[in-house]
């Protein structure tokens, strides 16, 4: 798979967020410096590191990894 460079100004609040797989994981919340908060319905939020994202349209943000994958990955807290 191959990765985007990602920076911060590319995503913003309220874009949707999506697995690689197209299924719908939630909206972006925040954007920090190194990672972004994803809102999940009646889930926990994630922060996603930026280098987990591979590739970023109009409105929506695509990771590289399916969207049943993202709770067993350690996003649980930021990054440092």
């Amino acid at each position: 798979m191959s990765r985007v460079s990602v920076e911060r100004l590319q995503i913003r609040e309220g874009m949707l967020v999506v697995g690689v797989d197209g299924s719908q994981i939630g909206k972006v919340k925040e954007c920090r410096s190194t990672d972004f908060l994803v809102d999940r319905r009646l889930r926990r939020d994630v922060y996603v590191p930026f280098d987990a994202v591979q590739e970023i349209t109009d409105d929506r943000v695509v990771l590289s990894i399916p969207g049943d994958a993202v709770s067993a990955m350690p996003w649980a807290r930021p990054s440092l």
